[in-house]
């Protein structure tokens, strides 16, 4: 299932936010990073069925040097009206779903990933 995520995050201080903001992209990608480990999106992160908790958005955004703080803004199927997910703590899937996000601007049916950075350096 397709989604649309806005992330905002903060950058601790000496930090440039358009670094960070780009390592949490990386960070929730769909792809192999440089480093050999996987974005959360990547394909082999998820299975047929198996939800999305907000918890693990925010482990893999957390785990990015620079982030001081980050807030989810919004958690919705693309494409869908809000169903509650962001307040219930999970975005659920059914039994022949499986999450994705690719976050590639050019191809905004493939799921969309909005990251804005505040504090740090400019």
């Amino acid at each position: 299932r397709l989604l649309e995520l806005e992330v905002e995050v903060c950058a601790a201080p000496g930090y440039f936010r358009s670094d960070v903001a780009q390592a949490v992209r990386d960070a929730l990608s769909a792809r192999v990073l440089p480093d050999g480990s996987r974005g959360l999106f990547h394909p082999e992160e998820f299975t047929f069925g198996q939800p999305l908790y907000v918890s693990r958005l925010y482990a893999a955004i957390e785990r990015v040097t620079g982030v001081e703080s980050a807030v989810i803004r919004k958690l919705v199927r693309y494409g869908k009206a809000d169903a509650g997910e962001l307040e219930r703590g999970v975005l659920v899937v059914g039994p022949w779903e499986i999450v994705q996000l690719e976050g590639d601007p050019s191809f905004l049916e493939h799921g969309v990933l909005t990251v804005t950075a505040r504090g740090g350096k400019a």
